[in-house]
């Protein structure tokens, strides 16, 4: 998961200044430092369990709950200024490219959803070994979607590998594969919390998000607050 955090936001956000981009405004670079602080978090909480110090991994819990909520609200404030910062970069020259921005903001919107069920049902469930490390696990998979996207080196690449016969590629596949074998190994069946966790997160992907930024109330409430007139 770090690797795909490196590959898919290196040219972006770490190695930013090695390739001349412009800088990026003090909101971005705060949540990309959140979300940067968020999978060091995901590495540091799993090495503890590993390594028998689940006293300690139990404390920085805290900690995780409340970078949990450091990254939907910094997630929610990226969404809500990407349509002022394509305005402000000329990148809106028609109604298209604002009907199509206007999805792409109550998309991203709707995908901050499951991160607060995932975690709160994650830390509720915490007495649960098995079930709460595969809720954790959902949970960063879902927050690594963004890293898989065109415009972003790694998706790009990988887009490249399935195209034309698949829209796009796959990744949630990947640890989908990666999770059930770690349970077929480790206990001869797969954990309902694996299965439930991937169908219940690609249903929302695949109708909750699509329909909620089809939603004529929705549209009308976000250009409302964003004072667009339509």
């Amino acid at each position: 998961m770090l690797v795909v955090v490196a590959l898919g936001f290196g040219k972006s956000f770490y190695l930013r200044p090695a390739f001349g981009d412009t800088p990026l405004p003090t909101y971005l670079i705060v949540h990309g430092s959140t979300m940067t602080a968020w999978y060091l978090l995901f590495l540091a909480q799993a090495l503890l369990v590993s390594s028998g110090r689940s006293d300690l991994h139990r404390r920085l819990g805290v900690a995780g709950v409340a970078l949990a909520t450091a990254v939907v609200a910094t997630g929610a404030i990226v969404h809500l200024r990407l349509v002022p910062r394509r305005q402000a970069l000329g990148e809106m020259a028609s109604p298209a490219d604002l009907a199509f921005a206007i999805d792409f903001v109550l998309q991203g919107l709707a995908s901050l959803v499951p991160i607060v069920v995932l975690v709160a049902l994650a830390v509720g469930l915490r007495r649960r070994p098995a079930v709460h490390k595969r809720l954790m696990f959902w949970t960063m998979v879902w927050t690594l979607g963004p890293a898989f996207t065109p415009e972003r080196p790694l998706g790009r690449f990988l887009d490249a590998l399935v195209a034309p016969h698949l829209p796009f590629f796959p990744a949630d596949l990947l640890w989908l594969a990666a999770l059930v074998a770690y349970d077929a190994s480790t206990m001869r069946r797969i954990h309902p919390a694996t299965w439930l966790g991937f169908a219940l997160l690609a249903a929302w992907f695949l109708w909750v998000m699509p329909w909620i930024a089809s939603n004529a109330s929705f549209q009308a409430a976000l250009k409302a607050y964003l004072g667009i007139a339509g």
